[in-house]
């Protein structure tokens, strides 16, 4: 006889992202049961009754008397709170009471009741854990009147003045701006346009969260430093092949413009004179392939040795795979050198011509190379098979 599907256990979460109700009340986080939380939100609201974390603590208990009319012992309620700064030390809290939370009840999956201003933040963490299955959000509705629109309006206005939280964002960044913008005006270095496009500049930082963005790459640069050596290397490796890349391209950008200006000074126009230069087509790829080929080669081996280095130490069977790789890359070198010396100095015809012959000679030498190279990689692979071993799924 089949056996009866099992309750799901449900938890209802609240959370407090910058902890107003360890701070205006005084409690401690996690808050689990219906009547700890109860007496919680009475609590924050005779502190604070304007609190909207308050409303959906009740939301939350509202929410909880109706499931558990259906489900029973099946579902819980609890609070957790992050840090007053936010940030990375709240998030980290509050995954420290989850765990505390789940671990006294095995939920299957939890509902979100939230204000709706921090959610994006919090989703993460609690999905990291356990199943969201729904997001409640309780927001206070306010009357529409005028009167009670500009009562609302001077509350918030308020918090700007009174909360550390809303003042550095409304009152210190605008402060700080103006003042910078007056101490510039009063040495006569800005102008109107200076000072806009600065502000815009700031704007567009902060709306697409660039500032954090640079911020985080600093930090992911720094963290460069406590690597493991192998890892240092593999990172400057990169770093300098990124480097060589960026050098390259530009080397091919400036060798080919002193190739036109060196074989056509007085060309004209690409503007009035499309078809000239599309005719230019292969001379102008060609000195760009030989500007730039040196350079980029050379990055793409240095990554390439980087991994020869790094799969030799740590034994991984991949080691071979970047010893051909080692070698396709300079047989392409050749290839794409020959390559754009024929299409600079227009040579043409069969294999009379030394520099179509030379073309045809490195391609058959870069085959024949290659399949030497398989071969040995071969033998030597299965030689050293004690040696190098392939990574298995645990």
């Amino acid at each position: 006889m089949a056996e009866p599907p099992k309750k799901q256990k449900l938890l209802i979460l609240i959370v407090d992202r910058d902890n107003d109700i360890g701070r205006k009340t005084g409690l401690e986080t996690p808050i689990i049961g219906f009547e700890e939380n109860l007496k919680a939100a009475q609590a924050l609201l005779l502190t604070d009754p304007e609190e909207a974390d308050a409303n959906a603590i009740f939301g939350g208990l509202k929410l909880y008397r109706e499931l558990s009319e259906k489900l029973g012992d099946s579902v819980e309620i609890a609070t957790l709170a992050g840090e007053e700064k936010e940030g990375l030390e709240a998030d980290m809290k509050i995954m420290r009471e989850l765990e505390q939370v789940l671990q006294k009840f095995k939920a299957d999956g939890c509902i979100l009741v939230s204000d709706g201003v921090t959610d994006q933040f919090i989703t993460p963490i609690l999905s990291s854990k356990l199943p969201i299955i729904s997001v409640r959000r309780f927001v206070v509705r306010h009357s529409e009147s005028v009167e009670q629109t500009w009562l609302i309006l001077g509350r918030y206005l308020k918090l700007i003045f009174t909360e550390p939280r809303y003042a550095r964002i409304f009152l210190g960044i605008p402060g700080l701006l103006m003042a910078i913008i007056g101490i510039l005006y009063l040495i006569n270095v800005a102008s109107i346009p200076i000072v806009l496009s600065a502000v815009g500049i700031y704007f567009i930082m902060r709306g697409f969260s660039i500032d954090q963005k640079i911020a985080a790459s600093f930090r992911n640069f720094l963290q460069i430093f406590r690597m493991p050596a192998y890892a240092q290397f593999r990172a400057y490796a990169a770093f300098t092949t990124f480097v060589l890349l960026l050098m390259g391209f530009y080397t091919g950008y400036i060798s080919t413009l002193r190739a036109i200006e060196a074989a056509y000074p007085d060309a004209p126009d690409f503007s009035t004179h499309v078809w000239w230069w599309l005719d230019k087509a292969p001379f102008i790829i060609g000195a760009y392939i030989n500007g730039s080929i040196d350079l980029i080669s050379v990055a793409i081996f240095v990554t390439i040795f980087a991994n020869i280095v790094y799969y030799l130490f740590t034994k991984n069977v991949h080691f071979w795979t970047m010893v051909r790789g080692s070698v396709l890359l300079l047989w392409l070198w050749a290839l794409l050198k020959r390559t754009g010396v024929i299409l600079v100095t227009g040579a043409s015809g069969g294999l009379e011509n030394q520099q179509v012959f030379l073309l045809i000679l490195t391609a058959i030498l870069g085959m024949a190379a290659m399949s030497v190279t398989i071969l040995i990689t071969r033998i030597l692979r299965k030689t050293y098979s004690k040696y190098f071993r392939r990574k298995t799924e645990r």
